[in-house]
């Protein structure tokens, strides 16, 4: 009994975090991340796998840098990180990258390295797991 409790519990927990919708600011060439950061949200596709808020920042010989950033998908997510190998230099004048993460009202900033696309852990994922173990605990597991 205490197992099939214990089941339920981790199943509705993980619909939590599943079932909700990633909601993500929408900005288009905006002049800082603060003011990506108030932009709009939207309320991501919930039928995608593995959806993400995917920033660009882009920056060339005199224009300043400015930021984009919707709801994205993982595979966009790794085909920046490919991208940023070569085309995310922000200490240079011509710059393009592409971050990732995973919270509400997200907007990731670049890695500085250009190696990759920095992605965040989810409160809702982390309190997920918490909740899990203290179940488990609970239940004599």
């Amino acid at each position: 009994m205490k197992g099939l409790v214990f089941a339920v519990a981790v199943a509705l927990a993980c619909c939590v975090t599943t079932c909700a919708a990633l909601k993500c600011p929408t900005c288009d060439q905006v002049g800082t991340r603060a003011a990506c950061l108030q932009s709009r949200q939207a309320t991501c596709n919930q039928t995608a796998a593995e959806t993400y808020c995917y920033t660009v920042t882009a920056k060339a010989p005199g224009i300043a840098q400015q930021w984009t950033s919707r709801c994205g998908t993982k595979q966009q997510c790794d085909a920046g990180k490919i991208v940023n190998v070569n085309a995310c230099k922000p200490a240079t004048n011509s710059s393009a990258c592409i971050a990732c993460c995973n919270t509400d009202g997200c907007v990731a900033q670049p890695d500085t390295t250009g190696a990759s696309a920095a992605v965040s852990v989810s409160v809702i994922t982390m309190a997920t797991a918490v909740m899990a173990v203290l179940l488990k605990n609970a239940a004599g597991f």
